[in-house]
Order: C-alpha cells, then sequence, then structure tokens
C-alpha cells in the first residue's frame, strides 16, 4: 500500500528561457535541436512554432552523449546506449497532426553498466563514444558491453575510476580524431586537484597534447578547416590558447 502525504511538496514543472533570435535561427535553418540534462534527467528536443520556441521532454536515466547520423540517433544514458530511428510514417500520426517531420522512435538498447558516458559520434556505420569513467574511447560489439579501442598515452590501465575525466570527442574525415579531458593524469580521480587549469586536448592520430592549461574544455569540432573547442575562459589559459588551429 503506497501512502500519500498530502503536505509533500509537489515537482515544479520544468521551465526554459531562451534569447530572442533561437526561434528566428531554428525557422532560418529548419531545425530543431536535442538537448541532454542530467541533471533532471530529461531529453529535451527545441523546435520553432509560430514565434515562440517549444520544448518537448522525455525521461531517460541520467542522459549525456547525444549522436546523429542520418535517421539514426544514439544517445547514452546511466549504464546504457539506447538507438532511435526516425520513423516519418509515425510523424504524421502525431498530435497535433502536421506539424511534425520526424518521430524518433527506440530499436536497440546496449546495455554498458555504468561508466559515465560523455560525447558520443558515428564514424561511418560505427558508433564512438567517451569512456569517461575507463578513461577510454569505445565503440559497441554485441558480445561484450563495451570495447576500448583508444586511450590516453599517460594512461597505463583501464579501471572504474576516472583518471582523466575524457569527456570531449571530435571528428574529422569521418574519423575520431580529437579529445579533451580534465587532467593529465593517471591516478584515481586525479583530475580533480587542478580542474581550474589542467585540462587538455590531444590529437588522437599521433598522440600529441595539443595544448595544457585549460579550464574545463570539452567538444572539440572540426568545421571550415578549423577546430573549436568549448573552455572555461579566464586568466588561468595558456598563453599560447587562441593558437589557430587550421589545415
Amino acid at each position: 500500500m503506497t501512502s500519500l502525504n498530502p503536505s509533500s511538496p509537489q515537482q515544479e514543472p520544468l521551465l526554459s528561457i531562451h534569447s530572442d533570435s533561437l526561434t528566428e535561427i531554428l525557422k532560418q535553418m529548419g531545425i530543431s535541436l536535442v538537448v541532454s540534462t542530467y541533471q533532471a534527467g530529461k531529453l529535451i528536443v527545441v523546435r520553432s512554432e509560430q514565434n515562440y520556441v517549444n520544448t518537448h521532454f522525455k525521461m531517460f536515466p541520467k542522459p549525456m552523449g547525444i549522436a546523429v547520423k542520418n535517421n539514426r540517433m544514439a544517445l547514452g544514458v546511466k549504464s546504457s546506449i539506447w538507438e532511435l530511428h526516425n520513423n516519418p510514417s509515425a510523424a504524421s500520426h502525431l498530435e497535433p497532426q502536421g506539424k511534425h517531420d520526424g518521430c524518433f522512435v527506440p530499436r536497440n538498447v546496449h546495455f554498458t553498466g555504468d561508466i559515465d558516458i560523455h560525447e558520443m559520434a558515428w564514424c561511418a556505420q560505427e558508433l564512438w563514444f567517451v569512456n569517461t569513467r575507463f578513461s577510454c574511447l569505445c565503440t559497441l560489439e554485441k558480445e561484450y558491453s563495451f570495447v576500448p579501442r583508444w586511450k590516453p598515452p599517460f594512461i597505463t590501465a583501464y579501471d572504474l575510476r576516472d583518471r582523466c575525466h575524457l569527456n570531449g570527442l571530435g571528428i574529422r574525415d569521418e574519423k575520431p580524431r580529437y579529445v579533451t579531458a580534465l587532467g593529465e593524469t593517471d591516478q584515481p580521480n586525479g583530475w580533480r586537484g587542478n580542474k581550474a587549469n589542467g585540462g587538455i586536448l590531444i590529437d588522437i592520430e599521433t598522440n600529441q597534447i595539443l595544448l595544457r592549461g585549460l579550464s574545463m574544455p570539452h567538444s572539440p569540432r572540426w568545421y571550415d578547416h578549423r577546430l573549436w573547442l568549448l573552455v572555461q575562459l579566464g586568466e588561468s589559459n595558456p598563453p599560447d590558447f587562441y593558437r589557430n588551429f587550421r589545415d
């Protein structure tokens, strides 16, 4: 029997705010955004509707990494990776009718265990993802929870103790090429001692550390013949932080 306590606080509905230009940007590009927030346990679809932004929330356990290619979307959650496929015929039956051009439905769930999945990307037909707790990049095979494919040269062993907080994954020419980590450490949780300026950017192909001294680096992206990444700006950034990585 479940006892309901009328004095217990009700869960507040999730609200969102946005800049005035976001609606127009989504309209002009003809896109929707898919955003994960592991704190709230939600996957959020952000889309324009007339003159405002509409948000649709779907609950998942600790959603984090997202990868989309063609009609497939992969989502990394607490202990598994979900694969969803777009089914346009199903979209035509959603209410209100005529307002949806896509409907992603679950097609496969691969159980990985609680490995703190961060960024993911489709490379050709293969899904790569950051296995943060094991400090490595991985792919999937049916016989295993995951298959380690690369680890930083300073990591000496695979375990569940998050030695460098590997997090960001950048693709170039359909191959994994760049990663970010919050520390150049081989000790369990060693990165926590210098989060302010211990971050690094690594070239996977050469195993070269391109930048050190970064604050909370994430999400390296190769775009328009340049390498971009997110960092927390501040005095701790290295002198060569604004170096221009180009072809």
